[in-house]
């Protein structure tokens, strides 16, 4: 009756190849660096802000290709996928923002980004 990890419910996993330089938990990853476990939510924003392309699917991901998995447009993302990619854009104020506003922001901090 138990499970063999303590949480029951595994988080998805993808791995990345960095196209674009980002920072990680204070850490710079730079273009062709892989990096493995990237928790899907987290995988597919790097993947549609064009920060990283996917590579594999981490060990966790149960038959989930590569090829299966698209990053999603903004608005697609939930009110807490988008506050937590506010923030990896260090968006001052986005706990307290509405759907709107943080895509809004989102795609401002991407423009920005790009320049």
């Amino acid at each position: 009756m138990h499970e063999d990890s303590p949480m029951s419910k595994k988080t998805k996993t993808l791995d990345l190849e960095c196209t674009s330089a980002f920072m990680v938990k204070g850490k710079m990853i730079t273009p062709k660096k892989t990096v493995r476990g990237v928790p899907e939510a987290d995988a597919l924003s790097l993947v549609r802000r064009g920060k990283a392309k996917i590579v594999a699917a981490g060990p966790d991901a149960a038959g989930a290709s590569a090829e299966e998995a698209e990053a999603p447009a903004l608005e697609e993302l939930t009110v807490e996928e988008l506050k937590a990619t506010a923030k990896e854009y260090e968006i001052e104020g986005a706990d307290k923002m509405k759907k709107a506003e943080l895509i809004a922001a989102i795609e401002a901090a991407e423009a920005e980004g790009d320049e």
